[in-house]
């Protein structure tokens, strides 16, 4: 019994020292560059978002996949860097591109939105889309997650 004591709360220490589960990485094409882009397809992923980053690299960022029917809306609170915000629709079509998006830092924050539903929302690191010359009606390649269905929350 003894031994247990000793062993239970060094067990407990190393398994809250893990990290979380690694989130599903979508590899797209966006204009001429390969990218990493951080899958977020359910509500919890899809509120933490990139929230409290330091950075985002070059060839990385983060692919948000709203249900069927939503109308994506992004705000900036807690964010730490600035993003480019590219809404996509499900053929993967680019329909708004938000450009050098700052952080929020004092309430309320701006809401960064399309007026219809759209599938996607999509984060790179600022500078991006204008780096690449993306434009609305630029089709990308997002890793055929275009040809799966839409998530159901």
């Amino acid at each position: 019994m003894t031994l247990l004591r000793r062993f239970i709360p060094g067990l407990f220490c190393c398994l809250t020292a893990l990290p979380l589960a690694a989130q599903e990485l979508i590899q797209a094409r966006i204009g001429d560059e390969l990218f990493r882009l951080e899958l977020a397809a359910d509500p919890d992923s899809r509120r933490q978002g990139l929230m409290e980053r330091e950075a985002l690299p070059a060839g990385s960022g983060m692919l948000f996949d709203f249900p069927s029917g939503a109308t994506p809306a992004i705000w900036m609170r807690n964010m730490r860097i600035s993003l480019d915000l590219l809404f996509v629709d499900g053929q993967a079509a680019i329909q708004r591109i938000f450009h050098s998006v700052p952080p929020c830092e004092d309430l309320p924050c701006e809401i960064y939105q399309e007026q219809h539903p759209l599938r996607f929302v999509i984060e790179l690191p600022a500078g991006t889309a204008d780096r690449l010359g993306l434009q609305v009606g630029d089709v990308l390649d997002l890793g055929g997650r275009e040809r799966t269905p839409a998530p159901s929350f």
